[in-house]
């Protein structure tokens, strides 16, 4: 595809956190412009070992927190990071020192199921915005402060707040977020932790001051069940590589391919720029293809759209509507949608009415807030024809909206149906005093058998040492 090395429509840093975030900033380290990277990337992690698994990513820009790897628990991770004032300092240095935020955004990549990606990212959100986006609210606060007198500033603070945000907002540097939700083999452990701090992911995206431009949930079971699926044809070792793939081919070519031309209707890069960086939620990517053969007309194209339009290439699909429980139906907000197509050059008489057509079937579909931004490109495309849609709406994917804990609750229900056995080691029991028949009278060897009694009857009564029981048999 000769259009993914057009010029990005966005430029970005991309940074990725722990080992499954590292892995997918590597995949944007490898594309290049000739000798020089496409992408600033920029990876953290909790040990050495890790990042010198990478490929691609410059080994100056590799950050270890020097801890020897945090495990699978984002909670223990969070509580190391908060109670060490040199790790903290040193993750607070890679946001705010190592970031580059000339670029158009930062966008920041985890993996939801293990410790270090989890806990930095989390922290790295806040860490960002503390040192980027809020400063320049406080600014505009200030400004406002002194043109009004204190008493009014005071009683009309919040007013104030808001006319601050909205003013600074148009200088943010933007974060989007890119995070894996795990596999259901997992386990229910790292599901119920994945579930927490997904949500703490969510509040934030959906915090306009926070400058998260959008956030995708990816989901590494729905890739696990497409590598499975395609076997041999799916072009990678394992799901993990599998989906890394995908995450950084399907951003690169909508960044790159946004910024064509060539044909009557293009798209262009500042309407690109507009569907990814205004509004919040979860940006949502389609791509289908079908070989040239299997488009004849218009109509062929036109099913094409509407066929992406109603799947998703990250995760299992977005339910942007659903029944109340009163009988009314809820719509959740989508913002301004993209419609972009690439052709191979033996379509090049079809025209751009499949754009027209395509349009107006979205429009009945989707609870449109925005615009529709349409476009193709046409080129050598292996004799393929790929839809591309994409839009950011208010809304999660079903799993994550409601799977997560339906497995959760599946877990549970299984363990308790079933019953545990005790296992315990057989002990080998040896007499050795059994030919010994001593006849003693204890007071001819000086012990008065009645202090004896008392002062055992004694200990009974005397208060129990709680510091120093020994737990080590409970029954639970």
């Amino acid at each position: 595809m000769s259009f993914t090395n057009n010029k990005p429509s966005i430029n970005m840093t991309i940074v990725g956190f722990g080992q499954a975030g590292t892995r997918m900033a590597d995949c944007f380290a490898a594309i290049k412009d000739g000798n020089e990277y496409v992408y600033n990337t920029l990876a953290l992690n909790s040990n050495d070992g890790d990042l010198q698994e990478l490929k691609h990513i410059p080994r100056d820009n590799r950050v270890s927190l020097n801890l020897g790897g945090l495990g699978k628990n984002p909670v223990k991770a969070m509580e190391i990071l908060e109670k060490s004032d040199a790790v903290r300092e040193k993750l607070k240095s890679f946001i705010t020192q190592r970031i580059r935020p000339q670029d158009d955004l930062v966008l920041f990549l985890a993996g939801l199921g293990g410790g270090t990606g989890t806990s930095t990212l989390v922290r790295a959100i806040e860490e960002f915005y503390d040192y980027n986006n809020k400063p320049k609210i406080v600014e505009e606060l200030k400004k406002i402060q002194a043109a009004t007198s204190a008493a009014d500033f005071k009683e009309n603070l919040e007013k104030y707040k808001v006319q601050a945000f909205k003013k600074a907002q148009e200088r943010f540097v933007k974060i989007g977020v890119v995070v894996t939700l795990p596999v259901r083999s997992d386990g229910p452990d790292v599901l119920r932790q994945v579930n927490e701090f997904a949500d703490r992911i969510w509040r934030a995206a959906k915090n306009p001051a926070k400058g998260i431009a959008f956030v995708i949930f990816a989901d590494n079971q729905y890739f696990y069940d497409r590598w499975k699926e395609q076997g041999p044809n799916a072009g990678a070792d394992n799901y993990r590589d599998f989906a890394n793939r995908e995450i950084c081919s399907l951003i690169h070519e909508l960044n790159t391919g946004t910024n064509g031309g060539g044909t009557s209707v293009t798209f262009d890069s500042q309407d690109f720029r507009r569907i990814v960086l205004e509004g919040t939620g979860s940006l949502v990517i389609s791509k289908q293809s079908k070989k040239v053969e299997e488009i004849t007309n218009i109509d062929d194209l036109k099913e094409l759209f509407t066929s992406a339009l109603s799947q998703n290439s990250l995760h299992d699909p977005i339910e942007l509507k659903e029944s109340a429980a009163d009988g009314t139906t809820k719509f959740a907000k989508v913002h301004h949608v993209g419609l972009f197509g690439v052709l191979d050059k033996k379509l090049e008489n079809m025209g751009s009415a499949f754009l027209d057509e395509a349009k107006n079937e979205l429009i009945e579909k989707l609870p449109l807030n925005g615009t529709v931004f349409s476009g193709y490109l046409q080129e050598k495309h292996d004799f393929k024809v790929t839809a591309y849609t994409f839009f950011k709406a208010e809304a999660l994917p079903k799993r994550l909206a409601k799977g997560l804990v339906e497995e959760y609750e599946d877990f549970i229900q299984k363990q308790k149906a079933v019953s545990y056995r005790e296992e315990s080691i057989a002990r080998i029991q040896v007499d050795e005093d059994e030919h010994l028949d001593l006849d003693l009278d204890l007071s001819e060897l000086g012990l008065d058998m009645a202090q004896i009694e008392a002062a055992a009857a004694k200990e009974e009564e005397e208060e129990i040492d709680l510091d120093n029981l020994d737990f080590s048999n409970l029954k639970l």
